[in-house]
């Protein structure tokens, strides 16, 4: 398991939250890579496995990544950062990875 930790910018309007769930909906539908399987747990749409995450006070987001398969937590967390920077860049300002 690896716990990824994201700092938002101190200047952000809008939570890290609130932004995922916003583009979560937005590509719903769409062809996409991650889809909502509950409130706070994604699932890829290719790497099985599933990331749990929430927000904690101060707006930093956590999200535990977790496979099914021993060896294949690399995918999935390389394609969760890989979502962050692609559509969060501008809130973001650090995160940080723990490996368990």
């Amino acid at each position: 398991m690896k716990i990824v930790q994201v700092m938002p910018k101190s200047a952000n309007r809008s939570s890290l939250k609130a932004l995922l769930k916003a583009k979560e909906r937005a590509l719903r539908g769409r062809p996409t890579t991650f889809t909502r399987q509950r409130e706070g747990r994604w699932v890829h749409k290719t790497y099985p496995g599933w990331i749990n995450w929430e927000e904690t006070r101060g707006g930093v987001l956590v999200a535990e990544v977790q496979t099914k398969k021993d060896g294949a937590e690399w995918q999935l967390l390389k394609a969760f950062v890989g979502y962050l920077d692609r559509h969060f860049a501008e809130y973001i300002e650090s995160i940080s990875i723990s490996y368990r």
